[in-house]
């Protein structure tokens, strides 16, 4: 089925149907193991055969408070949420799937967090973001429209952990023995993509 398809793509005449390659402009939701997150994402006009671009990604994180606190502590908000600045650099190697209006493709690059003084000790984590997803477009018989859905799933990793005991008193670091990773672990994200020309 697979040949079959490949065989009745012609890049001349069906090349209203390749995916958009310019510059484009994302947004979506992340999970970044524990955390919850919102993001918003830049990307450069795909170059090397519409095979590589690179990306600039920000955005807000949650952190439950519940998972960084000690059991001890009696004067704590366990419902509240730890919010966090993050943002990424990624190199983004892809394929186009022509006949079902897609992209495979796989990212990797350089992390960083910015955290509060009362999540963490670290002010400024540099960690590692590595993912690999799907793209699809919508479109027509005829064309592929410039506006696209995703999903990813990968790996994060940060040098950062929610080791302040105390969120709303005096800040004071916990045992160790409760440190727990901030933004580290499994990633899943998804979302939309729209691109300001093919």
């Amino acid at each position: 089925m697979a040949a079959l398809l490949a065989s009745a793509y012609d890049p001349v005449i069906d090349q209203a149907l390749v995916p958009p390659a310019g510059v484009s402009i994302g947004a979506g939701v992340q999970r970044l193991h524990d955390d919850f997150g919102l993001f918003v994402r830049v990307a450069s006009p795909r170059f090397l055969e519409d095979h590589f671009a690179v990306a600039l990604a920000g955005g807000i994180g949650w952190y439950p408070d519940l998972r960084a606190l000690p059991a001890s502590t009696a004067d704590q908000d366990f419902s509240a949420w730890s919010t966090y600045a993050h943002a990424r650099f990624t190199g983004e190697v892809s394929a186009s799937i022509v006949p079902v209006g897609g992209r495979l493709y796989g990212r990797l690059g350089p992390s960083f967090l910015w955290l509060s003084p009362r999540l963490s000790t670290t002010r400024l984590s540099f960690g590692v973001y590595g993912a690999v997803g799907a793209e699809l477009f919508t479109g027509d018989a005829n064309r592929t429209y410039p506006f696209s859905f995703f999903l990813e799933l990968g790996a994060t990793a940060h040098t950062a952990s929610a080791d302040v005991a105390n969120r709303t008193g005096p800040i004071e670091t916990v045992d160790p023995t409760v440190d727990r990773p901030i933004a580290t672990g499994f990633a899943l994200a998804g979302g939309v993509r729209f691109y300001l020309w093919r």
